[in-house]
């Protein structure tokens, strides 16, 4: 039996399970082919549902953008719990890449720069950091921060040194997610990872700690 507007989901819960839905439908057959009326079929509820919380497909799509950037924050946050700055930059850029390839079209929505420059569109340069990951950003900031002050990485503007750590794991992210078109075998990839970030630290590290 469907769902239809009188069920709980309507009372609070159909947003969130219109975005879980959505992000196994994205997961399934890609953006282009994501629709409202699929998402709807898939949760069974009416074809209207979705339009009372969602103008479009393009803003539902915005809003799993948004609490993909959350999910990735939360990935980085549990990777540097209780490590030294070292093996945090180091963990938080695995686990980076771990979030990739576990949702990897939703990764790729994350930074389409057509959703991107479509909501940010005349905000403040405040509000855009925050829609474009922000919050993950700053999980890569502190850390780089903390580990510029306690010796172990070298005096170089922070900004800098989170900008290369980010723009290394983002390339290996999207290598990594098409492992099978470069020929790199799926059980050497986390290996190849850990080695490119190393050489990284390396790189950054001051004399050892």
């Amino acid at each position: 039996m469907k769902k239809d507007d009188t069920t709980p989901y309507h009372h609070g819960n159909l947003r969130a399970e219109l975005l879980k839905t959505a992000a196994q439908e994205l997961q399934s057959v890609g953006v282009e082919k994501l629709s409202m009326r699929a998402v709807s079929r898939a949760l069974g509820v009416s074809q209207s549902a979705p339009f009372r919380h969602f103008k479009n497909k393009n803003e539902l799509l915005t809003a799993l953008v948004e609490k993909g950037f959350s999910q990735l924050a939360q990935y980085q946050r549990r990777a540097k719990k209780d490590l030294t700055p070292t093996e945090a930059l180091s963990a938080m850029g695995i686990a980076y890449v771990n979030f990739a390839c576990t949702h990897p079209e939703l990764f790729k929505l994350m930074f389409s720069s057509q959703i991107y420059c479509e909501q940010n569109d005349g905000l403040s340069e405040s509000k855009g950091e925050a829609f474009s990951g922000g919050e993950a950003f700053n999980e890569l900031l502190g850390i780089v921060e903390e580990g510029i002050q306690q010796g172990y990485f070298q005096e170089r503007p922070v900004q800098e040194v989170a900008f290369a750590a980010w723009s290394i794991v983002h390339g290996l992210a999207y290598l990594t997610i098409d492992y099978s078109r470069i020929g790199i075998p799926k059980d050497a990839t986390h290996h190849l990872v850990q080695s490119a970030l190393d050489v990284f630290m390396r790189g950054v590290s001051a004399e050892e700690k």
